[in-house]
């Protein structure tokens, strides 16, 4: 398993537990520059996207496009697997 920090473990767990996996809201204890720099180990680790926010659905903003549009964060298949979590398509593929 790969190494992460408490709090980068506690962004993926929170993530890991919601069906669509997003990463947003961040724990309290993570605002400003501090979420800034977590979050963006955490995408140059590979463990966390940046994905279009589907706004009609409500979903969190992490930061605003510029153009009306926001992103908000998700975890991948390598952020859930650093937590020793295997992705539902992997354990719904066939064995053999």
């Amino acid at each position: 398993m790969t190494k992460i920090s408490d709090t980068q473990a506690i962004v993926l767990s929170a993530a890991a537990q919601r069906e669509d996996r997003i990463a947003l809201p961040l724990p309290d204890s993570l605002r400003g520059g501090a979420a800034a720099k977590v979050v963006g180990a955490m995408i140059a680790k590979g463990f966390l996207q940046e994905v279009d926010a589907d706004m009609r659905k409500g979903e969190p903003v992490w930061r605003e496009t510029g153009d009306g549009h926001g992103v908000t964060l998700v975890a991948t298949d390598a952020g859930l697997a650093a937590i020793g979590i295997e992705p539902e398509d992997a354990k719904a593929a066939p064995a053999g």
